[in-house]
């Protein structure tokens, strides 16, 4: 996919999985090659706030270029200048990639291996921020990024999970109960399992600005942004997903 680097973009990443390793790996750090593959451009991934209050914690997503999720920080990076000249573009990039894990929390607590169950039918704020800002709306899948750490059963309803949204909805931290490898045995442990993680970006989708989007210009990107999303599932898939004619991908 070209993305030219005279614009911004909002990367709007699935699935959350329970570390969001993919989306650190990739944008974090240039250890997978983005800006080779996409020079010019630079990646900012995005997290909760509270990250940036914890002392001495704060320091790693500062060094590791990581941004706040707020609206007026997503804000802020989308309507930055594009001009080489610019100032703030010194340090040889002229686009900002806000990267955000839409799923979030609630996302993290469905993580398990080929499980494709994403938090994406009611949450339009990103956007909106797309339209309001004139930014390009990415779709980008992590393939892959299911199958580091394992759950057990927790369906909705259940005590397990019972506990975990009381968590979520009291700390805004999800609970999840995963499991990987040790260091000394692989059955059970908190390091991922050795898998491939595969990041897919999509084409970018371009609405234009819209100062003040009515709902009906939210509804319209945010319909458009599943659909994209939802084909570029289907068309990956074969490639990276183990028994893949039975792996659907669900919205909720």
């Amino acid at each position: 996919v070209d993305l030219p680097a005279d614009r911004n973009y909002i990367f709007a990443a699935f699935p959350h999985g329970v570390l969001s390793t993919s989306t650190f790996i990739n944008y974090g750090t240039d250890t997978t090659g983005f800006g080779r593959l996409f020079p010019g451009i630079r990646s900012k991934p995005c997290t909760l706030d509270f990250h940036f209050i914890i002392p001495f914690f704060r320091e790693l997503p500062l060094n590791w270029g990581f941004a706040s999720c707020s609206s007026a920080s997503i804000k802020n990076m989308m309507n930055a200048s594009n001009n080489p000249n610019h100032p703030a573009n010194r340090d040889g990039f002229t686009s900002n990639a806000a990267v955000l894990v839409v799923g979030g929390a609630a996302e993290s607590l469905h993580c398990r291996p080929n499980n494709f169950q994403l938090v994406l039918k009611k949450r339009k704020g990103f956007c909106k921020i797309a339209l309001e800002t004139g930014a390009s709306l990415v779709p980008v899948l992590h393939f892959g990024e299911l199958d580091l750490f394992d759950q057990p059963p927790n369906p909705p309803g259940s005590p397990l999970r019972n506990f975990q949204e009381w968590i979520k909805n009291t700390t805004g931290i999800a609970p999840a109960a995963f499991r990987g490898v040790g260091f000394l045995q692989n059955t059970y442990g908190i390091i991922p399992r050795p898998k491939p993680l595969n990041a897919v970006i999509g084409r970018p989708i371009e609405m234009g600005k819209i100062e003040k989007p009515t709902q009906a210009d939210v509804d319209k990107l945010h319909e458009r942004f599943c659909k994209e999303l939802t084909e570029l599932f289907e068309e990956n898939k074969p490639k990276f997903v183990e028994d893949y004619q039975n792996v659907m991908l669900v919205l909720e």
